[in-house]
């Protein structure tokens, strides 16, 4: 400890070092990791520059202490916590948009940097950019790099990444992309090399930590529209995000069940409990006058084409039994959900509440995020349904939506824990041991991939000759396995 402080402390000025106690017990949990479930770090460190990052991975690196990269801490999946202990590298004071390319359509950001601020100067420069269904004040750097996040993913290519910049603790920092030639250089993924920056992509912090990257941003056009159709069943909905995606009518869209769209309420309303609605033993079946989920599309181009469009995609839904919602009957129906909708869609903000929502409505663990094909994705559903019917306590739902051409579909089934969180350890640690073996189940029976890695050893195993090239590319970066161990993925 004495020597970690002293080197810490030599590359560092001691405000941005931390060994108390307090702040250590902050960083030992988040959302979906219950208090005592992980270990505490020895330290925190608060790296301003790529270069500072380097040195205290270096000095980690020599004696042998796991380090654990934290971007924002709004974080839902356990992903960034320091399960070994070791020293946290808090990355939030690098938080500078350091260019917005209107030329190349990209932004090149650090770590720190949130939605909130990164939408916002776009919005000021008639740009947008890919938004997962994240908080506001989340990094969109860190969900970037795990994997296609983000709802533009859907007609768009699906990657938000180009270019990155990556210290890890014996290759030093490295640039990917184009970036790779020169430092100004950030507006190509793909040169006449092979592609490094899908190496560091799911990779958890693993090989390395990511200081800057340049991230797709896309234009707004003259007319900007949300356009939402109600389903009594995800098979119609299914079909009509597949025929409008594929056709090119919008540029993104998502399915979202009831509960789903009672928790947008709830997020407007600031409520600290639940709708009792949303609580109902029969999760399958909505609430009277609610349809059983919203498909919500964005329209963005030129107005007589966007009319047209629209005009094609609500056609399609009556075709298919779907409800066409006017935005105004929305807006005064669902205020919540419109609100949401148009904010996340339209806007391209994430609706801040999302977060103190959260907070007070109870802990969210991680649900089933899987990507499948679109033949699959019924089977899935009706799999998970069964599942949550024997094993999970109300409210639970899910989302589905198209990426890539509609190619696969992202599909997340969602279970909130309610009150007291020591009380609910219990069916914490049941709901753990039902996620330890259904993507291992999903994949077998239906073909269903891992959306991201959860900690499953045995799930990589799977890749056979793939996982061993990674494992000979790790030892090259990171010898000692000192960058995010507790990930269990090498």
């Amino acid at each position: 400890m004495e020597t970690l402080f002293k080197a810490l402390c030599s590359v560092l000025p001691p405000e941005r070092v931390s060994f108390s106690d307090v702040d250590l017990a902050a960083y030992s949990a988040d959302s979906a990791t219950p208090p005592g479930a992980s270990a505490c770090p020895l330290a925190v460190a608060l790296p301003q520059s790529p270069e500072e990052v380097l040195h205290i991975l270096q000095i980690a690196d020599r004696l042998r202490v796991p380090v654990t990269p934290l971007a924002r801490g709004s974080n839902i999946a356990g992903l960034a916590v320091p399960i070994q202990g070791g020293v946290v590298i808090d990355l939030r004071l690098m938080n500078r948009i350091i260019e917005i390319n209107e030329d190349s359509a990209y932004a090149l950001v650090e770590p720190g940097v949130t939605f909130h601020e990164l939408s916002r100067a776009l919005s000021e420069k008639g740009f947008f950019c890919h938004l997962p269904t994240a908080s506001g004040g989340s990094s969109p750097l860190a969900n970037y790099l795990m994997r296609p996040s983000g709802n533009y993913s859907a007609r768009w290519d699906p990657d938000p990444l180009l270019s990155l910049e990556v210290v890890t603790p014996r290759a030093g920092i490295i640039r990917t992309g184009s970036a790779a030639f020169d430092s100004r250089l950030w507006r190509a993924r793909y040169h006449c090399f092979p592609d490094l920056t899908g190496l560091f992509a799911c990779s958890y912090g693993t090989l390395g930590i990511v200081t800057k990257a340049s991230v797709k941003i896309f234009k707004r056009c003259e007319e900007e529209r949300l356009l939402l159709i109600g389903f009594e069943s995800l098979p119609p909905a299914l079909e009509y995000m597949e025929r409008i995606i594929r056709g090119n009518l919008v540029e993104s869209v998502t399915f979202w069940t009831w509960g789903w769209n009672l928790f947008h309420e709830m997020m407007l309303s600031k409520q600290s409990q639940m709708p009792q609605e949303i609580l109902k033993p029969d999760q399958k079946s909505p609430p009277e006058g609610v349809p059983f989920g919203i498909a919500s599309a964005r329209l963005n181009g030129y107005k007589e084409v966007v009319e047209a469009q629209q005009e094609v995609c609500i056609k399609i839904a009556r075709e298919l039994g779907g409800e066409y919602l006017e935005n105004d009957l929305a807006k005064e129906h669902f205020p919540g959900c419109y609100n949401y909708l148009h904010s996340y869609f339209v806007k391209g903000i994430l609706p801040k509440p999302g977060e103190e929502s959260q907070i007070r409505a109870g802990l969210h663990l991680p649900g089933c995020l899987v990507s499948a094909g679109p033949s699959q994705i019924l089977e899935i559903e009706k799999y998970m349904w069964e599942l949550a019917k024997r094993e999970f306590e109300p409210p639970y739902f899910y989302r589905v939506l198209p990426y890539s051409h509609a190619r696969e579909f992202f599909f997340a089934f969602v279970v909130y824990v309610r009150g007291d969180i020591a009380d609910q350890l219990p069916y914490i640690r049941k709901l753990r041991g039902i996620y330890g073996s259904l993507y291992s189940e999903l994949l077998k029976k239906l073909g269903a991939v891992m959306f991201r890695y959860r900690k499953d050893p045995g799930f990589f195993a799977l890749t056979g000759n793939y996982g061993q090239l990674l494992r000979r590319i790790k030892q090259l970066v990171d010898p000692n396995n000192i960058m995010n161990p507790g990930m269990l993925l090498f």
